[in-house]
């Protein structure tokens, strides 16, 4: 028997989770909007304002307002809770998780008009963890995807009330998914787990626009584009033996995210 006629499954799995298709799997859902200390006390409404390097997530062309170089770290903890209830008896579990997403920014003011920065966030990620026997084990029992946007980006000051930004986005992905297969597959009576881990790397651009329509009144406009990201890695299982085992690829679409603010 070959491992190969598991591996698609795993990469379903893949895609059930996070609410797309093998081939071009969605990843809104797994957005992570905790870019900066900062921004999220003001519920992350910074498009259009700023006093913080973590500009360069929300809205890069305002950096030319930061002086000198600038240099920002930070970590926000996530706890993550999930239920699953069904009318079967003693079929109803829930589970906790805990999540460490972290960022860095740096800028530099070159001049009046010119100014430089970089980013390294997780804009994508978090997952889940079920018990090895519960209802829907043969599906999942522990996804995990973790990203890194690496970010340089450039602001240019046109005129003093117009400034505008553009930047690269390399964003790294590392996947990880378990689920159990029944035993009877490989000739045993009780289940065997099956695991898939694997990597891939998107690339992406960001363009902003910043524009004081007065003193008091600033307009502020950000772009993300969309990125593919190709995952490659290897499928194992629990079992001793290894003509089980086997690759897998697939692919993960990160969502283009436009936003834009008045302040």
């Amino acid at each position: 028997m070959k491992g190969k006629g598991f591996i698609p499954a795993t990469l379903a799995t893949l895609a059930i989770l996070m609410g797309g298709v093998p081939t071009g799997v969605q990843a809104a859902g797994y957005a992570v909007f905790t870019q900066g200390a900062s921004a999220l006390g003001q519920g992350n409404a910074v498009t259009a304002h700023t006093d913080s390097p973590n500009t360069i997530f929300y809205n890069p062309a305002l950096i030319h307002k930061l002086d000198g170089t600038q240099v920002e770290l930070g970590t926000t903890v996530i706890f993550s809770s999930r239920e699953f209830e069904t009318e079967l008896p003693g079929g109803s579990t829930s589970n906790q998780s805990t999540f460490f997403p972290s960022t860095f920014y740096a800028t530099h003011k070159f001049n009046d008009n010119l100014s430089a920065g970089l980013g390294v966030f997780s804009p994508f990620g978090l997952g889940t963890k079920w018990n090895e026997d519960w209802e829907g084990r043969y599906l999942a029992t522990r996804s995990k995807l973790t990203s890194f946007n690496i970010n340089p980006v450039v602001s240019y000051r046109i005129i003093p009330s117009l400034a505008v930004a553009v930047g690269l986005d390399v964003i790294l992905v590392d996947a990880t998914l378990e689920r159990q297969l029944p035993g009877f597959l490989f000739g045993t009576t009780s289940d065997v787990r099956q695991k898939f881990k694997g990597d891939g790397t998107g690339v992406g651009f960001n363009a902003a626009l910043a524009y004081d329509l007065s003193e008091e009144i600033s307009f502020g406009v950000s772009y993300r584009s969309e990125a593919k990201v190709d995952i490659k890695g290897d499928a194992s299982t629990s079992l001793d033996v290894t003509p089980f085992d086997s690759k897998g690829k697939t692919s993960i679409r990160l969502p283009q995210q436009l936003t834009a603010g008045v302040s």
